[in-house]
Order: structure tokens, then C-alpha cells, then sequence
């Protein structure tokens, strides 16, 4: 399943050399603040129905001393972090907004993926999103965060 979260690193760092240019639509921006530890992760057919109660499986870490997460800051900054067997840091860094339950992100201005907010509470987040992110997609990525 690490494959699901490099996916979303990929797609986030794809475009980073170029320049630019929950269900529940009451969800405020300042609850998505913060540094969010990814938990379970799901892959699935376009069309499949997600809900929340949807079942995911337990993320597997491939680095056994630090764990891949994701922060958002207060004024819209973004940060994706993970890491390899060896422990080495990937990721990359951006900004967001967030409309209603879509988190949008950016890489040097540039429109990088949509989250669907499935649902967020103050302790977990669990979004969905297309694979690849434009186009038609092949699977649907479901991860659900832990508030860290």
C-alpha cells in the first residue's frame, strides 16, 4: 500500500519544475489545520460507492523510525512527507485551499490533485481521490489520516 501514497507523492512532485501560473459541506478550513499521520489506505474501481464506513487497510510503513504524513498550515501552506526503507525523506511541499469537503493542491501554482473530504473529524481525516488525478481514472485512492 506504500504504492497508493507514492502515487499521490508522484502526481504532487510531477509538475514542480513548472511555474504557473467530508461529506459534510459545513467542514471549516481550520480543521483540516495541522499534521496528519497517514493510517489506512483502499484502492478501488471507478464507481465503487465510498462511504465512510467503507474498509481500508492498515498503512504499512516502510521506514521503521518515522511515519509518512501530511500538514497543512493555517494559510495555506502544504507538506507531504514520506519516507523509504532507509529512512530517506521524499515528498514535497505546496499550498491548498479548501472549498466545502475538496482540498485542492498546488505545487509552485500548479494544480496537483482534488481530496474529496469523505470525512473529518479533530482526530481523523479520510479523503478520496482519482488516480491518475486528470484524465480518466484507473482506481480511486481512499487514505484516512490520524491528527498527529
Amino acid at each position: 500500500m506504500k504504492k497508493i501514497f507514492l502515487l499521490l507523492n508522484i502526481s504532487f512532485l510531477m509538475l514542480q519544475s513548472c511555474s504557473p501560473g467530508s461529506s459534510d459541506g459545513n467542514v471549516t478550513s481550520s480543521q483540516v489545520v495541522g499534521k496528519w499521520e497517514i493510517n489506512q489506505v483502499g484502492s478501488f474501481t471507478p464507481g465503487t460507492v465510498i462511504t465512510n464506513s467503507t474498509p481500508l487497510i492498515n498503512f504499512q510503513f516502510e521506514c521503521p523510525t518515522y511515519k509518512d504524513y501530511c500538514q497543512f498550515g493555517s494559510q495555506g501552506s502544504f507538506k507531504l512527507m514520506s519516507y523509504d526503507t532507509s529512512c530517506a525523506e521524499g515528498g514535497g511541499i505546496g499550498t491548498y485551499t479548501k472549498i466545502d469537503n475538496i482540498i485542492n493542491i498546488y505545487q509552485n501554482n500548479v494544480f496537483q490533485v482534488s481530496w474529496e473530504i469523505i470525512s473529518l473529524t479533530s482526530t481523523t481525516l479520510k479523503i478520496k481521490y482519482p488516480s491518475p488525478s486528470t484524465g480518466t481514472p484507473d482506481v480511486i485512492i481512499v487514505e484516512s489520516f490520524i491528527k498527529n
